[in-house]
């Protein structure tokens, strides 16, 4: 599995979350994919559960999301003085981070961790965070005139 497939996989599902056209979702999640919220301690087993619950989210609009990074294709392997080190482009494992307007206005990010299988999510494990204005007692703290993308 490449970068590129990562790539692929995730930024057509955030597509298919954008234009609502969940018919295709099934191009990039496995029939028998597991998709998790651990903070709401949900999971969804199967790709009709999982299309259930995009597809009857209350109040969701088109292009409400945007694939802002994919960290793709790491593995891991144990050195001979067992320290665990990523060896990166290989692999199934990834990291999508996203940035999500939700109906009400607010914005969000989300940080998917998924497993890839055959080309297809398999598993995700979706956090979400609310964005926030940066407090000011940071402010002597931070990089000048460096900030992060939003």
């Amino acid at each position: 599995m490449t970068d590129i497939d990562h790539q692929r996989v995730l930024r057509g599902f955030g597509r298919v979350l954008d234009t609502q056209d969940w018919d295709l979702l099934g191009d990039y999640l496995a029939e028998d994919a597991i998709w998790e919220y651990p903070q709401s301690g949900e999971r969804f087993t199967g790709l009709a559960r999982i299309r259930g619950q995009f597809e009857n989210y209350p109040d969701l609009e088109p292009d409400n999301s945007e694939v802002m990074e994919v960290i793709g294709g790491a593995t891991y392997a144990l050195t001979p003085n067992y320290t665990v080190v990523a060896v990166e482009g290989s692999g199934a494992r990834g990291i999508a981070i996203v940035r999500v307007r939700y109906p009400d206005g607010s914005v969000w990010w989300a940080l998917n961790l998924y497993e890839l299988r055959g080309g297809k999510i398999a598993r995700s494990r979706t956090f979400f965070a609310p964005e926030f204005e940066p407090p000011d007692w940071r402010a002597p703290y931070r990089d000048v005139g460096a900030s992060v993308e939003r």
